[in-house]
Parts: structure tokens; sequence; C-alpha cells
């Protein structure tokens, strides 16, 4: 480190402060630039992550559809259909998805987004252990879980594309092309 700061004492005093400082922000400006490289990956998870939200949450909703009218919610042969199972089948199929990909995904996907993840995951297996009184009940709580989840996950990824295609288009104009 010291033979770092020594070298730039002596380009300074060779050079003048003002190329110092000009290497320094051409430095910085690459450092800054290299991460518009991770989004094609974290693109995919966020993908990935939004497309399995965006089932179970579906498959919430059409399952609630079940439980519109009154007194219904405790009538519990709507469970038994074909389509019910179907339904229920794909959000199980989803929440393994997410719970598969949270691992690798903590590499790419930023920290409130792992925080969401790991709170649903959480606030999902007490309402279906300990808070649900019937299926209506469940599917109720689960969708507002989810869909507050897919809400804030999405401003998450839109935030940081925004901010990755204005890396992107420093780096058109500082390129030499």
């Amino acid at each position: 480190m010291i033979d770092l700061f020594e070298k730039g004492v002596e380009l300074a005093n060779h050079y003048g402060i003002s190329l110092l400082l000009i290497l320094v922000i051409v430095f910085g400006l690459r450092i800054v630039l290299s991460s518009t490289e991770k989004w094609s990956e974290r693109e995919h998870y966020y993908y990935e992550l939004l497309k399995n939200l965006g089932i179970w949450k579906n498959s919430l909703s059409d399952r609630l559809d079940y439980f519109q009218q009154s007194d219904s919610e405790y009538d519990e042969l709507h469970t038994k259909t074909t389509h019910f199972q179907e339904k229920s089948a794909k959000a199980i199929l989803a929440l393994q998805s997410i719970r598969e990909q949270i691992n690798v995904s903590r590499i790419f996907l930023s920290k409130q987004s792992i925080h969401i993840i790991d709170e649903l995951i959480s606030e999902h297996w007490f309402i279906k252990e300990h808070e649900a009184i019937n299926t209506s009940d469940y599917l109720r709580s689960t969708y507002e879980i989810v869909d507050n989840a897919y809400q804030s996950i999405l401003a998450d990824a839109s935030k940081d594309l925004r901010r990755s295609r204005f890396l992107a288009i420093i780096k058109k104009v500082l390129s030499k092309d």
C-alpha cells in the first residue's frame, strides 16, 4: 500500500496532479462500468425469481376464486377438484424453485431482495403451520405476502436495471468505437 502511495506521489510530482486525477477517474469509471457486465446474470436470477413468484401468486389467486361466496371458506370440497389440485401443484413447484434458486441468487441479487425472499419463506412457513385456520385463510394470507414480495422485488429489479442501463450508456460514450 505504501509503495502504491509513493508511486502516486512520484507520478504527481513528475506529471502533475491533474494527470493523476484523470487516471484515478478513468480507473474508477472502469471499475464502475465492469458492474454492467454482471447484469446479464442478475437479470437471469431476477427473471426466474419474478417468474416463480408470479406463478405462485397466480395459483393462489385462482384458488381463492373458489372461496368467493359467503360461507364457502369452510367448504373444503373445492380443494378436491382437478383444477384446484393442478394450481396447488404449480404453486408447490414455484416455491421449490425459489428455494433452490435462492442459494445461488445470493451472489447476484441485492441484499434487499434476498432479505425479502428469506422473510417470505419464513412467513409462509408460519402461516402454513400455525396461523391459517383453513384453506381459504391460508390462501388469503399467503397471497398477501407473495404479492408484497413480488412488488418489492420487481421494484428492486427495476432500480437495478435502470442503474445498469445508465452505466451502459456511459460505457458507450467512453468506448473508443
